[in-house]
């Protein structure tokens, strides 16, 4: 048996080398760069949630296409072939005539004066039976009916229909403003751990450096053994620290993707700058915007035009309509006669009107009048809820936007006391456990300040969102 041996070339050799950058190439461009824009596009183009509510605009909008078709004659086209198992009839007797010559004579005389012409006679009878309706009948019909006049009953239905439509695309915009909202907390929730990981990474660098410096001391006699093992122990808590954050991490990302309608084997990076831009709000402004912006609102307003179109169209539901129809009938036998094609049309102008429902209409005009009460009154009480509900969000932006301003200068408190800090430590005018404390205050004000610029940022965009403008 001969076995067959493989040996890689210079040329071979480059090429698997090439191929290897190639594919390490291309993973890396597999990583999804995402800005908030980006996010927020790719996640309205893949929510299923916003294709619903797509369809259900389109629904509206042609259910307010039919209701204008009933503004238009409707024309029908009916054909019809029967088939009698017998004929319908009646016998009649019909008379069986002949003709014959009669003489003529003189009354006077009696003689014979010539002969007629010959004269129809009847001379017999024969029994036949007449068809009143024939075995096969064939008929076209075409038929052609207008309403004329309803008192309104179709205008309002059409006009309904529409306001549905609008109440279809205002559940739309909410629930594209819902998805942008929530696209973004979880967005800047995965930045805010990104942006948190990379300060306790930047708290673990330095309590090793802090570490190097003490070994040199210690080493020199100058600090005790203590003072290296407290800053062993304070190392080993920010790498459990580490950890946490980067599972945080882990996990905002995958409530991300899921937002997104990614796999949790994409890699992303985000890219966006996490900082807080103030916009210029007013309360007043804010409140007059909401009422006259807000989805909610503009849904229950259109509901109570609904209602009130309602109410007009049984208000006159008791009312006379006018209609009228023309019929155009092409059918064989065209009489029961004649076993012939033939023509007919007929003309119709015609009232409707209900005389007795057992009082169904009244109970529907005081339904539709309560019905109509109840919208006024639940519209009143979302507007104060929403007034709330704005002052709520517009004084929590306050309270973030003075705490960010706090937590700046806490930080920068913060880092002019660990250098401090250091200098008194490297002197020997403090311990290691109180340069550890202010290390440790550092941190966390760092972290504290990222949690005020996230807080900044959702608050503000809570407010637009309820406002109507995000």
């Amino acid at each position: 048996m001969r076995l067959f041996a493989f040996r890689a070339t210079p040329f071979i050799l480059c090429l698997l080398l090439m191929a290897l950058a190639f594919s390490q190439l291309t993973f890396a461009t597999d990583t999804l760069h995402l800005t908030l824009d980006s996010a927020i596009e790719r996640a309205l183009k893949n929510n299923k949630v916003i294709q619903i509510a797509q369809e259900k605009v389109k629904v509206q909008s042609l259910n307010k296409n039919i209701a204008l078709a009933n503004f238009f004659p409707q024309i029908n086209l009916t054909g019809t072939y029967t088939r009698l198992s017998s004929s319908q009839g009646f016998p009649l007797t019909v008379p069986v005539y002949g003709k014959y010559p009669f003489p003529v004579y003189n009354p006077q005389t009696g003689q014979l004066i010539g002969i007629t012409e010959s004269i129809p006679v009847i001379v017999g009878a024969v029994t036949e039976t007449l068809e009143m309706v024939k075995k096969d009948n064939y008929n076209l019909q075409g038929r052609v009916s207008q309403t004329l006049f309803t008192w309104g009953k179709l205008l309002n239905a059409y006009k309904i229909a529409e306001l549905n439509w609008e109440i279809e695309k205002e559940n739309l915009r909410k629930t594209v403003s819902d998805l942008k909202l929530k696209t973004t907390e979880a967005f800047y929730q995965a930045l805010l751990a990104d942006k948190g990981l990379e300060l306790i990474n930047e708290s673990y660098q330095q309590m090793a450096r802090h570490i190097q410096q003490i070994e040199k001391l210690y080493q020199s006699g100058l600090v005790g053994r203590l003072d290296l093992l407290r800053a062993k122990v304070q190392l080993t808590n920010i790498r459990s620290q580490l950890l946490r954050m980067e599972n945080a991490k882990n996990l905002s990302y995958d409530a991300l993707r899921l937002i997104l309608g990614l796999s949790s084997e994409v890699p992303l990076a985000l890219k966006d700058d996490f900082s807080f831009v103030p916009q210029e709000i007013q309360l007043d402004s804010a409140l007059s915007t909401a009422l006259s912006e807000r989805v909610d609102i503009k849904i229950m307003q259109n509901n109570l035009k609904i209602l009130k179109k309602t109410y007009q169209i049984q208000k006159t539901a008791n009312l006379p309509s006018l209609f009228s129809a023309i019929n155009y009938d092409y059918k064989k036998p065209y009489s029961f006669t004649e076993n012939d094609w033939g023509k007919d049309y007929n003309v119709t102008i015609g009232v409707q009107m209900p005389i007795f429902t057992g009082g169904a209409n009244l109970y529907k005009i005081k339904q539709a009048k309560s019905q109509l009460n109840q919208i006024e009154l639940g519209l009143n009480m979302l507007k104060d809820a929403v007034q709330l509900e704005i002052k709520s969000l517009y004084f929590n932006l306050q309270q973030e936007k003075n705490i960010l301003s706090y937590q700046d200068e806490n930080v920068k408190t913060a880092e002019q006391a660990l250098s401090l800090a250091e200098e008194k430590y490297q002197n020997g005018l403090i311990t290691n456990l109180e340069y550890i404390d202010t290390q440790l205050a550092l941190t966390q004000a760092k972290f504290d300040r990222l949690n005020a610029i996230a807080n900044c940022i959702l608050a503000q965009i809570k407010l637009l969102n309820a406002i109507g403008r995000y």
